[in-house]
């Protein structure tokens, strides 16, 4: 299997013994060995993903780096974290995925999905559309966020309530829902101006950055 390590919180190297990894198209910044680089639609996925994500939006262009060798993968000098799945679903916005290796599949998802209703303001409040990516199985994601990326445990007796903007992703057993605060002084211009969040309960884990966007 692919071997994940940071070089540096922004720079992500991937060693490779005969394996596939994707990665953002563009990412790559240098590599030693033989590795075959070549565009992938499918990412892992069924042809039933890639014609979703083409009608949804929720694009993910990808290439995939095949071989024996070491790549380093950086975007734009964000930060780079790596998370291990053991089985589960990872649900994150397209733009925060650096790279995954083969063994997990790529899909998306319809935020109703993730809250009913609800989960469709959460779409239009966030600005992340209605349909968001998920990626399923057991292996490694590198995810891009502005500072580094936080877990935040929730729990049945607590809910967690983040700032669409600053929401990279969740797993577990969560369900989201937007959560407002109108009050009067919202109304009256006086508030915090944090008048939406998104409101996670269940059991699991939601990512955030110290951004909001």
């Amino acid at each position: 299997m692919p071997t994940y390590g940071l070089i540096n919180e922004k720079l992500l190297e991937v060693k490779l013994s005969g394996e596939s990894v994707y990665a953002r198209k563009g990412s790559m910044i240098a590599y030693t060995g033989e590795v075959a680089f070549r565009g992938s639609l499918l990412a892992g996925g069924r042809v039933q993903d890639l014609a979703m994500r083409n009608v949804t939006g929720e694009g993910l262009h990808l290439m995939k780096a095949q071989g024996n060798g070491t790549v380093l993968y950086a975007h734009r000098g964000q930060h780079v974290t790596v998370i291990s799945l053991t089985g589960e679903t990872f649900y994150v916005e397209s733009n925060h995925v650096l790279a995954f290796d083969e063994r997990l599949r790529a899909g998306t998802i319809f935020l109703g999905n993730q809250g009913g209703v609800q989960g469709l303001v959460r779409g239009a409040m966030s600005g992340s559309g209605l349909f968001t990516t998920t990626l399923e199985g057991r292996g490694e994601l590198a995810l891009l966020s502005e500072g580094d990326a936080i877990g935040l445990e929730v729990s049945a007796s607590r809910p967690i309530f983040v700032d669409p903007q600053a929401y990279l992703g969740h797993r577990g057993g969560l369900t989201s829902t937007i959560h407002t605060d109108v009050s009067w002084k919202t109304l009256v211009g006086q508030g915090s101006g944090e008048s939406f969040q998104l409101k996670f309960v269940g059991s699991g884990t939601v990512y955030i950055q110290a951004s909001e966007g």
